[in-house]
């Protein structure tokens, strides 16, 4: 079987963000680990369903690779959207309360890390386990 630790390291990364925002109140950071709680089960479930199906058959079919990609790429959307959504309203929330130019241009920075840190890792969702050839 698959190792989902990538998986765990990304859902807990996001959960750990929606949990030390001031912002969010408690009903939203339930639903926010509700939904990626859910979501990680789900994933799991069906890609090794899609592993199961086609394991022992060599050379692996190309439906196996469209399948796999295909569901791997539906989920990356499912959890890095909704949290690239998360990381602008937090950015947006603290560039209000910035008072000085030097805050605002490190919250401005900061942001742009921010979303290369999270095309990084949904590169490498993706490359981990959705690989198509």
């Amino acid at each position: 079987m698959q190792s989902y630790t990538l998986l765990f390291f990304v859902v807990g990364l996001i959960v750990l963000v929606a949990m030390i925002v001031p912002y969010f109140k408690w009903w939203m950071k339930s639903i926010i680990v509700i939904y990626y709680g859910s979501l990680s089960f789900v994933f799991i479930y069906k890609h090794t369903a899609i592993n199961r199906t086609h394991k022992d058959i060599t050379p692996v079919p190309a439906a196996y690779w469209e399948e796999n990609s295909q569901w791997v790429w539906t989920i990356s959307n499912l959890i890095f959207w909704p949290f690239g959504i998360m990381l602008l309203y937090l950015f947006f929330r603290l560039f209000q309360r910035a008072t000085l130019l030097s805050a605002k241009i490190f919250i401005a920075i900061s942001l742009l890390l921010a979303i290369m840190l999270l095309l990084f890792l949904d590169f490498v969702f993706n490359f981990e386990y959705g690989y198509l050839p």
